[in-house]
């Protein structure tokens, strides 16, 4: 598994590994916010510069959700659209599942409560 913790930052620490081949899964622990939102972008171009054909971002530890964080989700999802591969989000908490629902963007990106149910 490969951290990337946020040099210079606190509030967000970033773990990537591979469920599958070519299947990434990143798990958000912290804060996602605008001093932390260009961490996720980074690490979501580096999985799609790999070829993934799946990205699965796991919102569970995600303490905060702000605007910037909602809109680096937005930008993963189109930019993985262009690369073709396919974005999911796993178990968000209620308070970020909330933040989903009342901006629309769970109609967009599909949310699983698992690794597992994502892959089936």
């Amino acid at each position: 598994m490969t951290q990337h913790p946020a040099p210079h930052r606190t509030g967000l620490t970033l773990r990537v590994h591979q469920a599958a081949p070519a299947t990434y899964v990143i798990e958000v622990a912290g804060d996602l916010d605008h001093r932390t939102a260009d961490q996720l972008d980074a690490v979501i171009h580096h999985a799609l510069a790999a070829k993934a054909v799946a990205v699965l971002v796991d919102l569970g530890p995600t303490a905060l959700l702000d605007s910037s964080g909602l809109n680096s989700l937005v930008a993963a999802h189109h930019a993985a659209t262009r690369a073709h591969a396919r974005l999911a989000l796993i178990a968000p908490s209620t308070t970020v599942h909330r933040m989903l629902s009342t901006t629309g963007i769970d109609q967009v990106l599909p949310a699983f409560p698992t690794v597992a149910a994502a892959l089936a």
